[in-house]
């Protein structure tokens, strides 16, 4: 039987946003960027604050990509 796609395997913790998610918040951001501008997108795209928190838990360092970003945010979690 097939899954629902809601029901595809996340292994995230209960309550953590999806990368779809925080893609949505840090829209229209040039990249490369730091930490501190991804914040300041996420704030400004009205993101939640679990989002903004969690973005705000990035290594201070520069990204290159939206790709760089979910990639550490996979560690992260």
């Amino acid at each position: 039987m097939a899954q629902h796609p809601s029901h595809s395997q996340d292994h995230r913790h209960p309550g953590q946003p999806n990368p779809i998610e925080v893609q949505k918040a840090l829209h229209g951001v040039d990249y490369p960027t730091t930490r501190e501008k991804l914040v300041e997108a996420a704030r400004s795209n009205g993101a939640n604050q679990d989002i903004v928190d969690l973005v705000g838990e990035l290594p201070d360092k520069n990204y290159d990509s939206p790709a760089a970003v979910s990639k550490q945010l996979s560690r992260t979690q």
